[in-house]
């Protein structure tokens, strides 16, 4: 094979890979994992970062504890992350190959650190949250002194 031949073969596989490659980003968005205990009163669905997309409960999740259920929600995220960790693989491995899928997880972990799941705790003292009804305080700012360059409103008009 002459080398011309050779050059236009691995930019043909080049091409080939970065097509494959192109809506890779665009599929992972899409995925999504989702799990539901035993009972099906608690449904979970997850981003593949293991963000919570929704979290659905039945009239039947209320018949539990505070705790047992914390801990049917937790073990429920846990499934569907697992699912759409999978599913991640499922999708990415294929294109990318086995030789660059660590890779590829690696630096999904580098922008989404691992953290280890909270547990059931004690909940924070009732006086430390805010309460139904009342306003929450925004920072008050001395006043700005008008110039008339506008420095003191938004693109939008209004005050900052």
């Amino acid at each position: 094979m002459a080398l011309e031949d050779k050059i236009q073969q691995a930019v043909r596989r080049f091409e080939e890979q970065a097509a494959a490659t192109a809506g890779l980003r665009e599929r992972i968005g899409e995925l999504k994992g989702s799990a539901r205990n035993a009972d099906g009163s608690v449904t979970v669905t997850v981003a593949p970062s293991g963000a919570v997309l929704g979290l659905a409960l039945t009239p039947a999740a209320m018949n539990r504890s505070h705790t047992q259920l914390t801990q049917e929600i937790l073990s429920a995220i846990r499934s569907a992350t697992q699912q759409a960790a999978a599913l991640v693989e499922e999708t990415v491995r294929p294109v990318v190959g086995d030789q660059y899928f660590q890779q590829f997880q690696d630096a999904l972990r580098a922008h989404s650190p691992a953290v280890e799941p909270l547990g059931p705790t004690t909940p924070p003292e009732p006086a430390s949250l805010p309460q139904p009804g009342t306003a929450v305080r925004k920072p008050t700012r001395p006043p700005v002194e008008d110039d008339g360059d506008f420095s003191d409103e938004t693109v939008y008009g209004g005050p900052r």
